[in-house]
């Protein structure tokens, strides 16, 4: 009962400033879907509201109406185009009736990632989107982590998280929030904001390891290693590194170091969950031979499988693709694969760009800060998806509207840079078009 009614406290704040401005609808919608409060409750009165979609529908109508200016580029371009394939595969693919449900789902969420672009216009917003995401998925996941450390240390904590999936999912979603919390400790005004924020640091931290993926382990070493390099203060980051790992590290017992000893050695142990992806990439591989054009169909990997199958169901009937890339090839063809490795690599471009013009002082440190969090994120992420279907992710989408957003802040104050840049000369408008 009382988290009843501390949801519906929560729902009534959020419905209030929604009213008030698209901005603040776009803050409820991320938090109530990080959050997903129907399953936090225990009555199910809260699912039957179907929040996620008045409010979305809510933000899109007025946000349409408003005086935002829409955004044009060529980023927003190649997603325009990466959902025109996904329309056209779904057209022509012979399991339509079961992927269009997805393809529905998915516009949705590109909705809201455009919506991120559009009303994102200011770095405090930028940082209230990532506050917004960080305590509505991390509070409780941090929560979980602590927990496990200071009661059973070493032991998995395999609970699942509908909005993320499996351990795997977990894992995949905890790493990319990690640089988004240490982001919000370095830009707190006070030291006890900046100790919260460790908090949550080192509890979605030990989340991420004792979901016992293997994929996730990999894409933490991937990810402490980029923000390392990539780092304005090298030596602070190799000492929060270090410090963080003597509390985890000695904790883990050997079951966690046998289970990782598995990503190269699977052949010897015969691991049949390793055995079993190679499988299923390879039955990938035969989907986009026979379809490289469009593929079987968004999300219709599942659906497809077992008509490519040549293991006569050793493994399973309608498994899972188990990598994002692949899934992207078997399910979109060649072009939708194209479209998606670009997407991500223009958005590292952008970030790269932001980074760089911080290190030289021509924009805010605070936005250079922001492009290594969204840096360093993206790339955990794209280490964990190799080994997990997470292309239609609706945090990784939201992930690409945060990168996008932060790119058009920072050439608005680019423009502006006489203002706060110790630099007296203007910006040449070539620079600024260039972005």
């Amino acid at each position: 009962m009382l988290r009843l009614a501390l949801v519906l406290f929560l729902i009534s704040i959020g419905a209030y400033f929604t009213l008030q401005a698209p901005f603040y609808g776009l803050l409820f919608y991320i938090g109530n879907a990080y959050f997903r409060p129907e399953e936090w409750v225990w009555s199910g009165f809260v699912g039957s509201l179907h929040l996620s979609l008045i409010i979305g529908s809510y933000v899109v109508i007025v946000s349409l109406f408003s005086k935002h200016k829409l955004v044009c580029n060529g980023r927003i371009c190649l997603i325009v185009l990466f959902v025109l394939q996904s329309l056209l595969s779904t057209a022509m693919s012979d399991h339509a009736d079961y992927c269009w449900q997805f393809v529905f789902e998915f516009i949705k969420i590109v909705l809201i990632t455009y919506l991120i672009v559009i009303l994102t216009t200011d770095f405090a917003k930028f940082r209230l989107v990532i506050l917004v995401m960080v305590l509505a998925l991390g509070l409780e996941q941090a929560k979980q982590g602590w927990f496990y450390l200071l009661t059973s240390p070493g032991g998995a904590n395999t609970n699942v998280l509908p909005f993320l999936g499996d351990n795997n999912g977990v894992a995949q979603g905890m790493l990319m929030l990690l640089p988004l919390i240490a982001f919000l400790g370095q830009t707190s005004d006070s030291k006890w904001k900046k100790l919260t924020f460790a908090g949550l640091f080192i509890g979605c931290l030990y989340r991420a390891l004792t979901t016992y993926s293997r994929g996730g382990f990999l894409g933490a070493i991937g990810m402490g290693v980029s923000w390392w390099l990539r780092s304005f203060h090298k030596l602070r980051v190799a000492l929060c590194v270090i410090l963080t790992l003597v509390v985890i590290v000695p904790v883990l017992p050997d079951a966690f170091w046998n289970r990782i000893q598995t990503v190269y050695n699977y052949r010897e142990e015969q691991d049949v969950s390793a055995l079993g992806r190679m499988h299923f990439w390879n039955v990938a591989l035969s989907m986009a031979a026979a379809n490289p054009l469009l593929g079987v169909g968004f999300n219709g990997y599942n659906k497809a499988y077992d008509s490519f199958d040549t293991s006569d169901g050793n493994f399973g009937r309608q498994r899972s693709v188990h990598s994002a890339y692949l899934g992207v090839l078997a399910e979109l063809g060649y072009p939708g694969l194209i479209l998606f490795v670009c997407i991500v690599g223009c958005l590292f471009t952008a970030c790269n760009q932001v980074r760089r013009l911080a290190y030289r002082n021509e924009v805010p440190i605070e936005l250079g800060n922001g492009a290594l969090a969204l840096e360093t994120s993206l790339i955990a992420y794209m280490i964990t998806a190799a080994f997990l279907p997470s292309q239609y992710s609706e945090v990784a989408w939201h992930f690409i509207g945060l990168s996008i957003a932060l790119r058009q802040i920072a050439i608005q104050r680019l423009a502006v840079r006489p203002l706060f840049s110790t630099s007296k000369e203007p910006v040449p408008t070539q620079v600024v078009s260039a972005l």
